[in-house]
């Protein structure tokens, strides 16, 4: 149950997805568990079309098994399944520049599914942007789509997720300065920019230290190869559970006033199904948890101090006896405060109940960022 009240999709939207990479294919996994994809499907003209690209197949198999498993679940509820194509491409090594004739293949597979659906639809490339696979490949791919003739009905939307300070050798890696500047200097041109439907930058580290807040004990590595396979999917699951929800219409909205710009996706994890808080104790004690990692927001946004945006749109998910009204208006000031340019009124908030009673969180949307305002971008280029 939501209280947020978008305007309706006028039809169906159709979501696809290519990931590159590990991280690009926990995102492919991600949309394949959303219920709301294979609800869109029920819709006559409609189509899903899933691709990952990796160096190797040891990260595919988990996405794969799902991919596997989606066609039943459509012919148990008489969706045709020809509506959903799921390809893989196999590297032998990254791709740097021109796409190659087997990358292509599989592309021209996919762009030919996207083509097939008679409503208009999202193509999103996501990726890690701090991998040595998808930072080189990402803005190459949406290149490559561009000339595949997807119509103007297809909007294509980079998704990169930023490291944390968990990632080891990958966190704040030389490659994700070179993938943003790429990126900025992509979505900044004046034409050719192939992301029609803007680039989202995901910060992870919030949601790493709320999850380390509570895992402190067993072996430390694999203490921390548990913590960034959860981080990775929590992150992923949250952006495509944003994307599919009511009908597609947040996205849709989004894309109509921040298409082709790069723009920051946060994801705040205020609770954690952990044993801090149990149901059943005091409600004070869940208020100063929630309140103490609303602060933690600007710290963890993976913002500079001083940026400022015309715009915040803010979803929030937590349980029913969580007070979500009560979260909404602390997360409101330290939004509007920090991040709210002086003048305008332009915040949006979405409340929604999360069928984990443990589990709240909130998507914090911040239009037209460039690459200086990313502490990241200074970190891993000084």
């Amino acid at each position: 149950m939501t209280e947020s009240k978008p305007t309706a999709a006028p039809e169906p939207h159709c979501v696809h997805v290519i990931g590159i990479g590990r991280t690009g294919a926990v995102y492919v996994e991600a949309l394949l568990r959303t219920g709301e994809i294979e609800d869109n499907l029920m819709h006559e003209g409609t189509t899903f079309a899933s691709l990952i690209v990796d160096v190797g197949d040891d990260h595919m198999q988990v996405a794969n098994d799902y991919a596997r498993s989606f066609k039943p679940r459509m012919a148990s509820r008489g969706i045709p399944t020809d509506r959903y194509l799921h390809e893989n491409v196999v590297l032998s090594t990254p791709e740097a520049g021109a796409v190659g004739k087997q990358l292509a293949a599989g592309l021209q597979l996919f762009a030919s599914k996207v083509k097939e659906a008679k409503h208009p639809s999202t193509v999103f490339i996501a990726c890690s942007l701090a991998g040595k696979t998808g930072s080189g490949m990402v803005v190459n791919i949406a290149r490559e789509l561009k000339k595949l003739g997807l119509g103007d009905n297809v909007r294509v939307a980079g998704v990169g997720q930023l490291s944390h300070s968990g990632d080891g050798e990958y966190s704040d890696s030389i490659d994700q300065t070179k993938a943003l500047d790429e990126i900025d200097a992509t979505c900044g041109a004046a034409e050719n920019n192939p992301f029609t439907g803007g680039f989202y930058v995901v910060p992870t580290e919030h949601s790493w230290q709320r999850l380390t807040a509570y895992t402190t004990t067993g072996v430390k590595e694999v203490r921390r190869s548990f913590k960034q396979m959860v981080t990775n999917r929590f992150v992923a699951d949250s952006f495509m559970r944003w994307a599919v929800s009511d009908n597609a219409s947040h996205l849709i909205r989004m894309i109509k006033r921040c298409g082709g710009k790069l723009n920051m996706f946060g994801i705040a994890k205020f609770s954690h199904p952990g044993v801090q808080v149990l149901p059943g104790q005091a409600r004070s004690i869940w208020d100063a948890v929630l309140q103490q990692w609303i602060s933690f927001v600007p710290q963890y946004s993976g913002l500079k101090e001083g940026f400022k945006t015309d715009s915040v749109e803010v979803h929030i998910y937590a349980a029913r006896d969580m007070r979500i009204d009560v979260m909404e208006a602390e997360l409101k000031d330290v939004l509007v405060s920090n991040y709210l340019k002086q003048g305008s009124s332009d915040y949006q908030a979405y409340k929604n109940e999360f069928f984990d009673e443990l589990t709240s969180y909130g998507n914090i949307i911040l239009p037209s960022i460039g690459k200086k305002d990313l502490m990241a971008y200074d970190r891993s280029s000084g």
